[in-house]
């Protein structure tokens, strides 16, 4: 399984709380067209935001780069923030409520 991985830094809490909506909407309408096993988006109270897209080829990972990677650009238009991120392989992920 393939990984996409988006870091992005927010000046507060409060910052990332109205980002993190966008985030979501914009990646979980992504999910039925870019064939995505995964989508994980977490906050901490840092007001950082980490996303991990997973898929389950790269051509669904190269599919989503090419139609919805841009969205972190498109957030710098309006959100105040910095942002890192890499591309992986899998190497272990574990959920308890695939195990039931």
């Amino acid at each position: 399984m393939l990984s996409k991985t988006y870091h992005l830094k927010f000046p507060s809490l409060d910052a990332a709380q109205i980002a993190a909506p966008f985030v979501t909407e914009t990646l979980g309408t992504a999910i039925p067209n870019c064939n995505m096993a995964g989508l994980t988006v977490l906050i901490s109270k840092e007001g950082d935001i980490s996303v991990n897209v997973f898929f389950p080829s790269a051509a669904e990972l190269k599919a989503f780069e090419k139609n919805h990677g841009g969205f972190v650009d498109a957030m710098k238009s309006t959100f105040l923030f910095r942002s890192t991120g890499f591309d992986g392989v899998c190497i272990f992920n574990f959920d308890a409520s695939d195990a039931a």
